[in-house]
This record gives C-alpha cells, structure tokens and sequence, in this order.
C-alpha cells in the first residue's frame, strides 16, 4: 500500500508490517524493549533516520478500545485501514485540526492530552466513514451492513432498541422484505443471521453493564429483554462459559472471553 501525505494507515487487527520508503529497503524491526520504553513515557518520542531523500514526518500511535465493544466493531474490519484527511474542502478544517492538535501535543502545555485523544476518536470515525463509504470489499461485519440500506436499517432499531422483542418478522417487516430475503441477506452481509447477531449484541451490552456495581443481575437481564435472571444467566454463560456473578467479581481482573456466536 502506497501512502501520501495526509494519509492514514490502521492496522485494526494488528498484524505485523513493514513501513519503508521503497520496497528493496531492509526493515529495522522494534525491539520489544524500545516498544516498552515508548509505552512507559506516555509521550511522543522521535525517531529520527537519516537518508538522501525527501525528508517525511510520520506520527504512530495505537488506540485502546473497551474489550466488550472492541471485538464487535474490528471484527468487519480488514486487516490495513487507510483513509487520507485534508484531500477535498470538506476535510481541509479536519487536517487544519490535526495540525493543532499534533503540534499542541509536541509543545506541552494545558489541554494537550485532551486535544490529541479527541482527535485520535475523530481520525478514527472518519476512517471508519471512508471505508464504509468508499471500500471496495466489504468484509462480512456490522460494518458492512450500513453500506446495504436495508439491512442498515435492521441494524439501527436493534442496536437502539435492544430490549424490544424481536423477531424474523418485525425486522423483516421494518425493512419491507419477506422473511426468507431479510434473513439470507442478512447473514450473508453481516456474517451472521440475524437473531444470534441479536443475542450477541444484547450480551456484549450486558457484559459492559455488569461492570457497574449499582445495578443488580436482574436489572441487567431486564434491561435486555430477558424474563428471568435464570434465563439471563444460562444465556451469558454459554457465552462467557461463566455465570453473570461471577464475570462481575472478576471485573477484569481474569481473562475472559468476548462472546461468540454460537
């Protein structure tokens, strides 16, 4: 993948790559003790390579994603992301901002932090914009799914209303589709039919929700459609293969997994 300037590489994933100026360049690997010595600073550290060629800033960084949310939203995504700021009139005030903030992070002072992790959460929803808008192959996700009008649709009411009772029918109908079409479109865009994807989404919210220690398990299961703590209960521990009370004492301090969908 070639880069210009102003473009934006996200490995969502994060796979193992090479950065170079031209392809017969042999690559200098990180070492994990220099990558743990950025990590420790919390600060940018310059790398600086001298060459004969044009000379080019870049700016590294990583993103730190809620464990719950993270798998559901990079599980549609490719393994490299790229979109590219200040290319038209519309993101020509977006580059003007990264400037900024960029620049205010290097010079210190109030607020600085502040700047460059909001800007970090704007650069990443637009990159997630341009690829749902303008990518070529869509990668079976949620993602995909807001490229496709109806399914985007379906999408929208349970992400909003994940309480709500429902059914093949009620998305089926809310989309103008017949049942048999919603569903195999469905599963074919998202990766998943539509009633596990319900289930999943409704558990990965529970999951967040358990972390609050001034709601009960029941209020949790109500707050998600569920008749009974008991069916709450049975429902997250084939997810998480641990019961609702116990997934909240652990409360991140054991290694579970993200729900699956089966």
């Amino acid at each position: 993948m070639r880069l210009m300037a102003g473009d934006i590489a996200l490995f969502p994933h994060g796979h193992v790559h090479v950065l170079a100026s031209h392809e017969c360049v042999a690559p200098a690997p990180l070492t994990r003790a220099f990558v743990e010595q950025v990590l420790a600073r919390r600060t940018i550290l310059p790398i600086r390579h001298g060459g004969t060629g044009q000379p080019v800033k870049l700016l590294c960084g990583f993103f730190a994603i809620d464990k719950w949310g993270g798998d559901h939203l990079v599980r549609g995504l490719p393994a490299v992301l790229s979109a590219r700021i200040g290319t038209d009139a519309g993101r020509g005030l977006l580059a003007a901002v990264a400037r900024h903030s960029i620049q205010a992070r290097v010079t210190g002072g109030p607020g600085s932090d502040a700047l460059v992790c909001k800007l970090s959460e704007i650069l990443f929803v637009d990159a997630l914009r341009q690829f749902i808008l303008n990518g070529d192959a869509a990668v079976p996700g949620w993602l995909a799914g807001l490229r496709d009008p109806a399914i985007s649709r379906a999408l929208a009411l349970v992400h909003a209303r994940p309480k709500d009772a429902w059914d093949v029918r009620s998305l089926a109908s809310a989309c103008a589709m017949s049942r048999s079409t919603f569903v195999t479109r469905f599963t074919a865009v998202v990766g998943s039919p539509p009633m596990k994807y319900l289930a999943r989404w409704r558990l990965t919210l529970a999951a967040r929700d358990l972390s609050d220690a001034n709601i009960t398990v029941m209020q949790v299961a109500d707050r998600y459609g569920y008749g009974s703590e008991a069916a709450f209960t049975r429902a997250f521990r084939s997810a998480f293969d641990v019961p609702p009370a116990t997934f909240r004492r652990a409360r991140g301090h054991v290694t579970i997994n993200p729900p699956t969908d089966q």
